[in-house]
């Protein structure tokens, strides 16, 4: 027997009890509050956003002939919850708890049995035939235009029979062998079991004080503290977007999952103003070095920590002398870096670069130089692969041309030579 057939037998059982969860019967009753409807949203992209970021760098060979980009369906749940952001749903922290459980199983699994996931993508694939037939309860039952806010639930909209048979006919070709059964099987039961709990906590809901988690601000940042006034998580992400601006690369390397990260990152951040100088400082330092080891060098985050410092203050006036801690310590991830290189040397490096490169690559990528010549005083700090981390993205030929190669070596060399002495 192919291996659809026997995951269909194997959670018929499932399904029929999934849709005759409260949840469920509230929704096609129209009757489902839209708190109710969002949090599921909410959880669902805590699911998604890990399971497939998993299946998309598995080195599995079976989940890569499987697995491709078009069955991304986080991009859907975020348009849906951008969409009713605007309107005022606490967290619940019940259903994000649930999805959170889910995912570090999903991220222990890619570990030690891989082809699990491809059990849990069986039914989050699976769930676009129940989610299409659902639609137009949600469409009625919060009076939406369109597909506003159900662009998750229409998925493949009337291509969706025809997308299921294709990804049916993959998976038996794939998985072929009856050896290769058992931990798809496993990994479906898994999933059907986590999903039950995860829409039993989303009706009724269960009031909560906490009224923002990080997974709305990005749903693969786990479970870390984020401030509970409004004005600091806004001034956080207006802190988030000044340094994105001011520094195109992070964009061009990292994209859009990698601006959640700076939002959640910078969130969190935003609550170490209530530890002591010394305990934020050792935080920032830790985190200093973990982002300059992945490309992202210290100069990055002594700029945003005065952003962040600045928005605070703006938005909370009253607490400014805690928000100066975070000024303090951009200062000393400062001296750090001039303690190698003098601000003036410094400055006339970073911009030299720019004279060596042609004039629309100076406007896309601007302040490359500055960055430049912070990875080499960082990795001289003592933090491994801060260089190598960069210098390898800027000198990729498929994405760059030999000038700009060569002004990259020639600012390095220079940079290298300066703190060599």
């Amino acid at each position: 027997m192919e291996i659809m057939a026997i995951l269909k037998a194997e959670t018929a059982d499932y399904h029929v009890k999934l849709e005759s969860l409260p949840y469920f019967c509230e929704l096609i009753a129209h009757r489902l509050p839209l708190e109710c409807y969002v949090n599921q949203l909410r959880a669902l992209s805590v699911v998604h956003s890990v399971l497939e970021d998993q299946l998309a760098t598995s080195t599995n060979q079976q989940i890569l002939s499987v697995w491709n980009d078009d069955l991304r369906k986080l991009p859907l749940l975020l348009e849906d919850l951008l969409f009713f952001e605007p309107r005022v749903c606490s967290d619940n922290i019940p259903s994000i708890d649930s999805a959170l459980s889910m995912v570090e199983k999903i991220r222990l699994i890619s570990i030690e049995r891989p082809l699990s996931l491809l059990g849990y993508l069986y039914v989050m694939e699976g769930s676009t035939l129940g989610n299409y037939m659902h639609q137009p309860d949600i469409t009625e039952s919060y009076h939406l235009g369109g597909l506003n806010g159900s662009q998750y639930y229409a998925g493949y909209k009337d291509k969706v029979r025809i997308h299921w048979q294709q990804f049916a006919d993959k998976m038996n070709r794939v998985i072929s062998t009856p050896a290769l059964y058992p931990p798809i099987i496993e990994g479906a039961h898994e999933t059907f079991i986590g999903l039950e709990k995860l829409y039993r906590s989303l009706f009724p809901l269960k009031k909560s004080n906490n009224t923002f988690h990080v997974a709305r601000i990005n749903p693969e940042a786990g479970n870390h503290p984020i401030p509970t006034d409004k004005r600091e998580i806004q001034a956080a992400l207006n802190a988030s977007n000044r340094c994105w601006s001011e520094y195109p690369y992070y964009e061009k390397r990292y994209g859009k999952r990698g601006k959640r990260f700076s939002d959640s990152d910078t969130c969190w951040l935003a609550t170490l103003t209530a530890l002591d100088q010394i305990a934020l400082q050792k935080q920032i330092d830790w985190l200093c070095r973990v982002l300059a080891a992945r490309g992202m060098p210290s100069l990055l985050l002594e700029s945003l920590l005065y952003y962040l410092s600045q928005e605070l203050t703006t938005a909370v006036p009253e607490n400014k002398g805690l928000y100066q801690k975070l000024l303090i310590s951009a200062d000393r991830l400062k001296l750090n870096r001039l303690k190698k290189i003098e601000e003036q040397i410094f400055r006339n490096l970073a911009e030299e670069f720019d004279q060596f490169v042609e004039l629309d690559m100076r406007n896309e990528y601007k302040k490359i130089g500055f960055l430049l010549v912070s990875a080499v005083v960082d990795e001289n700090n003592g933090i491994p692969e801060a260089l190598n981390s960069l210098h390898k993205w800027l000198v990729d030929s498929d994405r760059f041309p030999d000038g700009w190669i060569a002004a990259v070596e020639k600012t390095i060399n220079k940079a290298t030579s300066i703190v060599s002495e």
